[in-house]
């Protein structure tokens, strides 16, 4: 019965906080008489274990309970290093005895190309000029040889003097007549006109005779001579100066008697002076000075074909006559 009469009352819940008895602030309401006698009977026997075992919680304000929410990680274990840690003093030394080590290999590297690039200039300054263009392009030194060289010239007269020799030189200028003087014999030799054989260098003397001028047809030779070469078309020149220069000394005497350019001729002398021309790594002294006087007198020859003004026709002479000289060595 007097758990019935327990029933009866309002059923309460007992929390102790800190060893003391506290009443919930809701009071729960039991509609179920049946239910609450079993109810009833259960707290009975719920409060008599609660007597003999005490809830302590702890006092907590509902603000700081934060919402939970699950965060799935799991850290990673460290691994433990087998090297000992480095400091920075102990990163720094490598790097500092690195560059050190760089700056002394970098430093005499530079030291020895210097060195090489001075003894190389050295010993190019003391090879000839041929063998230092020989070196320079790749090419080694060839031999080649330049035919001999028959033709027809004017003398304007022999002197045994120097002094002499260049005073009749200034009047044959004066009269606009080409000369060039060359020693040969312990003799001074002046010479006022080329041709391609005797017999043409003797209709050629009429020509100057109006100028006052007495002169002499006669044959000169020069031998074969060899000259060193760095290129082909050294090579090449070497072979062909010489037939360009009698076809040019042909159509310039010619055109001394006539006073006239043979069309057919210009067009012969035309194509192996442009095959001349092209020819430009001829560095060889000697020979550019032949390309150079043969070169000018096409040039000097074409242009009096086409202006017929007579100091193109000298000019031309005059440029034969300075090629005779180098080609002679004198």
């Amino acid at each position: 019965m007097k758990a019935l009469d327990k029933a009866k009352k309002k059923a309460k819940i007992t929390v102790k906080v800190g060893g003391k008895k506290e009443l919930p602030e809701d009071s729960v309401k039991v509609h179920d008489w049946k239910a609450a006698e079993e109810t009833a009977a259960a707290q009975e026997d719920s409060a008599k274990e609660e007597e003999s075992f005490e809830w302590v919680l702890p006092e907590l304000d509902a603000d700081q309970i934060e919402e939970f929410r699950p965060i799935h990680y799991t850290p990673a274990p460290k691994k433990k290093s087998i090297f000992p840690k480095k400091t920075a003093a102990n990163r720094a030394a490598p790097a500092i005895l690195f560059s050190v080590v760089s700056a002394v290999v970098f430093g005499a590297l530079l030291g020895f190309v210097v060195l090489k690039f001075i003894a190389y200039g050295d010993h190019q300054t003391k090879l000839p000029n041929q063998q230092a263009e020989g070196a320079a392009t790749g090419a080694a030194q060839q031999e080649a040889r330049l035919p001999a060289l028959s033709i027809g010239i004017i003398q304007a007269g022999v002197f045994s003097t120097e002094g002499a020799a260049s005073k009749v030189s200034r009047e044959l200028a004066s009269k606009k007549v080409p000369s060039m003087q060359l020693s040969m014999d312990g003799q001074r030799y002046i010479f006022a006109g080329v041709a391609d054989s005797p017999g043409t260098a003797k209709k050629m003397e009429s020509a100057w005779k109006d100028k006052g001028v007495e002169l002499y047809a006669k044959e000169i030779s020069f031998s074969s001579k060899k000259v060193q070469t760095t290129t082909k078309d050294e090579q090449i020149f070497a072979r062909e100066t010489v037939p360009l220069f009698q076809k040019l000394a042909k159509e310039t005497a010619a055109a001394v008697q006539n006073g006239e350019v043979s069309p057919d001729g210009m067009k012969t002398v035309g194509t192996a002076a442009g095959n001349v021309k092209k020819l430009a790594k001829v560095r060889q002294e000697t020979l550019g000075r032949l390309k150079k006087y043969e070169t000018a007198a096409y040039e000097s020859l074409a242009a009096y074909q086409k202006s017929g003004n007579r100091q193109d026709l000298t000019d031309a002479e005059q440029n034969l006559l300075d090629y005779v000289k180098v080609y002679s060595g004198h």
